[in-house]
C-alpha cells in the first residue's frame, strides 16, 4: 500500500496534457514544485485511550472491580469522616519535534503528559485533606509517513516507542509504551492545525497546532 501511495505521489507531480492548436497537438508538462518542510514543531491535546487508562486510574475510567460494591455518600459519612472528590483527566498533553528527511518521511521525537487529579475532603467540612493526583510522562522516537504531500494539505501515519513514568506523591514506576496515528490530516502552511485519529498513550482522537520553518521551495 505505501508503494501505490508514493508512486501516486510521485505521478501528480507531472502532469502533461494535450491541446490543439490548428491542426498541431501542443503538449504541455506542468510540474508541481517539491514543497519540503524542514522542521516541524507541534502541541496537540489528545483524549483518553486504554493505555493511559491502564497507566493512570483504572477506576476513573469504568475498568472497576466489580466484587467491590460502591458505596453512597451517606454511607461514607457513617463510616468514615473523609470522602473522596470526583476525579478529573487533563487530556493528553504532547509537544513533538519532526525533521523531513525525504518529501514522505519524517523523524523526530514525542513528549506527552497526562494527569487524573482528585482529593480527599473532610466529610463535614468539606476541607481538603490530602491530593491524590496521578500523573503520567513519555518519550518517544517518532516516525512519521506522508503519503499526501501538497503544499497546504498532508495526510500521514505515524508510529512511536519509547518508555513513560506513571507516579504521585507516594510512588513511581517507569513502563513501556506506544503511540500510533492511524490517520492524521494537517492544513495550513508555515502556520498549521492538525486532528489526528491513533492508538496508544497520546488518545485515540488528538487535535493541535504546529509551526514549520526553514521551508524551502525546489
Amino acid at each position: 500500500m505505501l508503494l501505490i501511495f508514493l508512486a501516486s505521489t510521485l505521478s501528480a507531480q507531472n502532469r502533461s496534457v494535450e491541446r490543439e492548436v490548428g491542426e498541431d497537438y501542443v503538449k504541455i508538462t506542468k510540474i508541481i514544485p517539491n514543497w519540503a518542510e524542514k522542521h516541524d514543531l507541534r502541541i496537540g491535546l489528545g483524549s483518553v485511550s486504554l493505555l493511559s487508562m491502564m497507566y493512570l486510574d483504572a477506576d476513573f475510567f469504568g475498568m472497576v472491580d466489580y466484587n467491590v460494591i460502591e458505596q453512597d455518600f451517606n454511607d461514607r459519612v457513617a463510616q468514615a469522616d473523609w470522602y473522596r472528590s470526583p476525579q478529573y483527566f487533563t487530556g493528553v498533553i504532547s509537544f513533538s519535534y519532526a525533521y523531513q528527511l525525504r518529501r514522505w518521511l519524517q523523524l523526530g521525537g514525542t513528549v506527552n503528559f497526562a494527569a487524573v487529579t482528585d482529593s480527599y475532603r473532610h466529610c463535614v467540612t468539606n476541607e481538603k485533606m490530602r491530593d491524590n493526583n496521578t500523573y503520567l510522562g513519555s518519550i518517544m522516537p517518532t516516525v512519521r509517513f506522508t503519503y499526501l504531500n501538497r503544499e497546504k494539505v498532508q495526510l500521514y501515519s505515524a508510529i512511536s516507542l519509547g518508555v513513560t513514568i506513571v507516579g504521585d506523591t507516594d510512588y513511581s514506576e517507569l513502563g513501556p509504551c506506544y503511540d500510533a496515528t492511524l490517520f492524521g490530516c494537517a492544513f495550513g502552511k508555515s502556520v498549521f492545525g492538525f486532528v489526528e485519529i491513533g492508538n496508544g498513550i497520546g488518545g485515540w482522537g488528538r487535535v493541535g497546532i504546529g509551526y514549520r520553518f526553514d521551508a524551502k521551495k525546489k
